[in-house]
């Protein structure tokens, strides 16, 4: 089983106090904008416990700051699956997401044009993530937004027109399409800090933070093996497989290798990093940024993990119940029936 392979992680786990309490305070954000309404929703959605990687990605993180960090990434997971339709169908959340493109050109706080509940959670969080922040990390963040948001299109475009990506190309688009870039921007938000610039851009930050994303892309693959199958769907261990012509076991374990070896150079990276600010002539405070924000990915990355191997979302229950004709797990109209 997925939910079985190990990662050697060398960061450690991490639990919030707050994890009931914020459950609940997030499934009524979730009822108040309409993403989850009714008995089998919240049943589904719960089940899933998708929200609950907040509780594991983010240390820093209490009360309201966690509350959003809650929020955002039921949004996430709420809106991935309203792109899982079934085969040959356009999934409506196409226009969810170039009518969000065009909000996240606007200052924030702006009401979305769409009167859709997936548009106005997102509006509400986005406002939420700007608050304190300052306008160059607000364009940041928004551009990664949208980098996430116009991979969905590439994915949902390759997928109607039945493209079958070669790993290299999957692995490409995955960088954006998994959402690890906004939800690294969360990192700084609900830490109440910020990592300046021109040390954002560096060379070692960049690495770190393309070691955490291929790491937890590594990790999704693994995991969601048995849900992509069902639906038929691309997957870096078939893509391996394919090519390779390898065993199951041995593409996983060429995952587990790989993930390893960005691992190794973590620790390189991050003496890089601290050595940064003196040479620029910032000033201490920008080092302690910069070294917290190391931290807080490094943390995130294992939180993914944990999350991975303890959600409802990756088991075999979940793989049951998709196939290639029936919508997300999460779709709303799954949510909208009675099946179990």
């Amino acid at each position: 089983m997925p939910q079985d392979v190990h990662f050697d992680i060398p960061i450690p786990s991490w639990t919030a106090p707050e994890l009931v309490a914020a459950r609940e305070r997030h499934l009524q954000w979730a009822r108040r904008t309409g993403l989850v309404g009714g008995v089998e929703a919240e049943r589904r959605y719960l089940f899933s416990q998708v929200a609950d990687v907040a509780a594991y990605s983010y240390p820093d993180a209490v009360g309201a700051d966690l509350d959003l960090a809650f929020d955002v990434n039921g949004w996430f997971f709420l809106f991935d699956d309203q792109f899982d339709v079934p085969r040959g169908e356009d999934p409506p959340a196409v226009s969810v997401c170039e009518e969000l493109i065009d909000l996240l050109r606007l200052p924030p706080g702006t009401v979305p044009s769409s009167s859709s509940p997936l548009g106005d959670a997102f509006a509400d969080v986005w406002q939420r993530m700007a608050e304190g922040m300052s306008q160059r990390w607000q364009e940041r963040t928004a551009r990664h937004w949208m980098d996430y948001l116009s991979a969905n299109l590439t994915e949902a475009c390759d997928r109607r027109a039945g493209m079958v990506a070669d790993s290299g190309e999957w692995m490409r688009l995955r960088r954006k399409v998994i959402g690890v870039r906004p939800s690294i921007d969360v990192c700084e938000r609900v830490g109440h800090f910020e990592v300046p610039a021109p040390v954002v851009h560096s060379t070692a930050v960049e690495s770190a933070r393309e070691i955490v994303t291929d790491v937890i892309i590594l990790i999704n693959e693994v995991y969601s093996l048995e849900n992509d199958e069902a639906r038929d769907a691309p997957n870096l261990v078939t893509c391996l497989m394919r090519e390779r012509g390898c065993s199951r076991p041995e593409a996983i374990g060429e995952l587990q290798r790989r993930a390893d070896a960005q691992l190794r150079r973590l620790p390189r990276v991050r003496e890089q990093a601290s050595r940064l600010c003196e040479p620029l002539g910032l000033p201490d405070l920008a080092q302690e940024a910069t070294d917290r924000y190391l931290d807080a990915i490094s943390a995130y990355m294992r939180g993914i993990y944990d999350w991975h191997r303890l959600t409802g979302r990756y088991t075999p229950h979940v793989a049951q119940h998709t196939s290639p004709t029936t919508p997300g797990y999460l779709n709303v109209a799954n949510l909208a029936t009675r099946t179990t």
